[in-house]
């Protein structure tokens, strides 16, 4: 297996995996989202493959407010998905620890992300691979009426 960090020309097999993770994400708003991020420097993603890609992460670096962080910028990952076949095999670790690494190597000092309250699994994967629950929140929006 093999982690690298992906480029322009990895967009169709990302959109493709992040269709997988985000299945309500429109593949139209995926295909140029991830180009202009690659090509921006503001998103980096990074593939794991064997034959074929089976897994990706996203990273960004955030210089706004990030829950339970104490240094900006905060690498964050964005998101993270492993086909079922290959999963219980250290790729979403690893997928992990290389965008970490990219993140040491552009001065961050911590990696933060989320997970939505009842997934169970992404918080129980998120602990063991060393991150600490900071705080869970809930959001709520109210619509304004026009007068």
């Amino acid at each position: 297996m093999k982690i690298r960090k992906a480029d322009e020309q990895d967009c169709p097999v990302l959109v493709h995996l992040m269709r997988k993770l985000w299945p309500d994400a429109p593949e139209a708003e995926l295909n140029p989202e991830v180009r202009l991020g690659i090509r921006s420097g503001k998103m980096h993603y990074f593939l794991a493959e064997t034959d074929e890609a089976v897994g990706f992460c996203q990273l960004s670096f955030r210089h706004d407010y990030v829950p339970g962080a104490t240094s900006s910028p905060t690498a964050f990952l964005e998101g993270i998905y492993v086909v079922e076949a290959v999963r219980q095999q250290d790729v979403a670790t690893r997928l992990v620890e290389a965008a970490a690494a990219y993140a040491r190597s552009k001065g961050c000092d911590e990696l933060a992300s989320d997970t939505e309250v009842e997934n169970d699994g992404s918080q129980q994967f998120h602990e063991r691979i060393g991150f600490q629950e900071v705080e869970r929140t809930v959001h709520y929006v109210k619509k304004l009426s026009r007068d």
